[in-house]
């Protein structure tokens, strides 16, 4: 779950929704308790999204509505990349006993979590050390200093400008330390196929990202492996990492042609 209390409306529904996902069926009880809302508030907001065919009753509770089904339908249609993710980041899980994640790279490079995981040993440190795990990852300068950043980036170098442009404050002492560094750990990517990044974004963590290339060869999402402690090398997850990508990049056309016949049958209804 990626959401928290911000406030917001939309916020509190988004976090709701989440918790109702994770569990597959919850009491408003368990929801007001996982939430720390008020129980009126949940009471609202569920029976809001009840009305709306969000979520709709079970036996102990909520459980997500026919209407997210609809809308699940559709958005899988826009984006088949997300159906053919959760295999290969758990088998970079299961290889490496760390944190393995694929996220999707949109058009004006916005990097959007679409699959991540890690075992119960990993989970203290991720929400600790991490702040959770993004779904979204906010475009500023420090995202140059992480491996899915720089492979996402590479290929780009007038937003890498405009970012640098904006002020670079180095995240932590083991960060790239010079402007030209920053740039040549960049280009490598172009090079290498794959960005390594040791402690540079965030103390204790280092991290292993490739490109998945879509079919035109432009950079469509990216898989990566953060190991948490010294003992942990990326560079041993490089070829096995480099073979998901490729893995990943020719499964995009079936994904895609599932994805078109599901929206079409959805339409049809």
């Amino acid at each position: 779950m990626g959401s928290v209390d911000d406030g917001t409306v939309l916020g509190r529904v988004t976090l709701i929704l989440e918790l109702v996902e994770a569990a597959g069926c919850l009491s408003q009880a368990d929801l007001a308790r996982q939430s720390s809302l008020p129980k009126p508030t949940v009471r609202r907001i569920a029976g809001d999204l009840t009305r709306r065919g969000m979520l709709t009753r079970c036996v102990d509770g909520y459980e997500l509505g026919p209407r997210l089904a609809s809308l699940g339908a559709a958005a899988l249609g826009h984006h088949p990349f997300r159906v053919v993710t959760a295999p290969y980041v758990q088998d970079l899980l299961a290889r490496t006993g760390q944190v393995a994640f694929v996220m999707g790279l949109e058009r004006d490079l916005t990097l959007v979590t679409l699959h991540v995981a890690y075992g119960h040993q990993r989970a203290p440190a991720v929400s600790s050390t991490l702040g959770g795990w993004p779904p979204v990852e906010p475009v500023e300068p420090a995202l140059l200093f992480k491996a899915a950043g720089r492979i996402a980036y590479a290929e780009h170098p007038d937003r890498v400008d405009a970012l640098l442009a904006a002020g670079v404050r180095r995240p932590t002492g083991h960060s790239t330390p010079t402007r030209r560094a920053l740039l040549a750990a960049i280009d490598a990517t172009l090079v290498d196929g794959t960005a390594v990044e040791r402690e540079e974004h965030t103390p204790g963590w280092a991290c292993i990202a490739a490109g998945v290339r879509g079919a035109d060869g432009t950079v469509v999402g990216i898989v990566g492996v953060i190991g948490h402690g010294g003992t942990w090398d990326p560079e041993r997850v490089r070829h096995p990492l480099a073979r998901a990508a490729d893995a990943l990049a020719a499964a995009i056309p079936l994904a895609e042609a599932d994805a078109r016949r599901a929206l079409a049958a959805h339409r049809g209804r």
